[in-house]
């Protein structure tokens, strides 16, 4: 007679405890996928009452874990017998698993594009970069965007001939954590690059296959805007983890949005979110939110592709600070009248070293595109992992 062995209560509170965790969806208001369904959970450690949930995250910055605990201990403290909650924090980025030779060791190669320039793009794309570093991952930068590159002036980095290798290969610059490759290190600042495609296809390959990018989680490309030679390039050549379309409010942003976002899809390249810039304006003086540029269009482009918005990126005219105190003066940027100095970057020198304005995304004085940004990289970070989880890869 074969004895049946007696129930482990521990392993009751830890399937309770896991479902309790799946029921209130963890984390997708914040990720838009919940932690369990991204595999974001670890075993969790039953004893005597006290649970202890380690959770995997690719960007656990202060903020989200800050909201995530409050929503694991709500969630895990309804469980009966559970008296005591704990949570542990481990950053570790997704891996799909699919390589190519010249980049062997990247694991994500994320595309942040826009149907059309003014949009935003570059400045979105960097910050995200930074963000995803600052959180904790090892990022790179391609700047794709041959005919007007900015990653050197958004990062800071003013020395633009980039050092090479034995092998002639060049080594990525490097600013506020992030490798950065770019056209703007090898021509001149006021240059205009006027080549036909096949040479932007030729560079765009060139950018990855003879620069030492290194071990990286992300590889953030900033893409030119529209649906030309390099986008083609791109998914021909590369394991296209998921693309991040920016746009504006406004309609005629969001149909060339969308195209872009359609040209991807003909691609099969997952469309991980769209990321509205310019999104209202805080006026200073009233404190009201103006939609200068109109309002709820990625919400509606979203919507049509089922895919979700990302973050939504107010508009912050300053860029850096504003001051009125003559004592405080710097001599940056360019003086308003009856506002004070407006401090962006104006000239080579305010654009290099030490002088350089910080992206948003990590300056104290960011405010709500701050945050906004910071959201958008958390966001997009899940949504990778939630690919990595799922069968997309596998069926590509």
């Amino acid at each position: 007679m074969v004895r049946e062995r007696p129930p482990d209560p521990n392993g009751d509170v830890e399937s309770a405890v896991m479902a309790a965790l799946s029921d209130a969806a963890v984390g997708r208001e914040l990720l838009f996928a919940d932690l369990v369904a991204i595999d974001g959970v670890g075993d969790l450690r039953v004893e005597a009452g006290s649970v202890t949930v380690p959770v995997t995250l690719p960007t656990p910055s202060a903020s989200l874990r800050e909201r995530l605990d409050r929503e694991i201990r709500t969630a895990a403290g309804s469980v009966e017998g559970v008296d005591r909650v704990t949570v542990t924090w481990e950053a570790s980025a997704a891996d799909p698993g699919q390589r190519v030779d010249f980049i062997p060791d990247v694991k994500n190669v994320v595309a942040v594009a826009s149907g059309k320039g003014g949009v935003g793009k570059s400045t979105v794309a960097t910050n995200l970069a930074v963000a995803l570093a600052d959180a904790g991952a090892s990022v790179g930068l391609l700047d794709a965007d041959v005919y007007g590159p900015n990653a050197p002036a958004l990062l800071g980095l003013g020395e633009r001939k980039p050092d090479a290798t034995f092998e002639d290969t060049m080594v990525p610059r490097e600013g506020h954590g992030v490798r950065s490759m770019s056209m703007g290190f090898v021509v001149e600042e006021d240059d205009p690059v006027i080549w036909r495609g096949p040479l932007v296809d030729d560079f765009v390959k060139q950018l990855f296959d003879d620069v030492e990018w290194g071990a990286l989680d992300y590889l953030v490309v900033d893409m030119p805007p529209g649906t030309g030679d390099a986008q083609l390039s791109l998914v021909q050549h590369l394991p296209v983890t998921g693309a991040v379309i920016v746009t504006t409010p406004q309609a005629v942003a969001v149909d060339d949005a969308r195209r872009g976002l359609r040209g991807f899809a003909n691609y099969e390249v997952p469309v991980l979110g769209v990321a509205e810039n310019m999104a209202g304006f805080e006026c200073p003086d009233c404190g009201s939110t103006h939609d200068i540029f109109d309002a709820g269009g990625a919400e509606r482009l979203a919507e049509e592709f089922g895919v979700p918005v990302l973050g939504r990126i107010p508009i912050d005219p300053a860029v850096g600070t504003l001051s009125t105190d003559d004592e405080d003066d710097d001599g940056r940027g360019i003086r308003v009248p009856g506002l004070g100095r407006l401090q962006l970057p104006r000239t080579n020198e305010e654009r290099d070293g030490a002088n350089a304005l910080d992206p948003m995304v990590v300056r104290e004085d960011g405010g709500e595109a701050r945050n906004a940004l910071r959201l958008l990289a958390s966001r997009t970070a899940a949504r990778v992992n939630e690919l990595a989880t799922s069968d997309v890869f596998a069926e590509r």
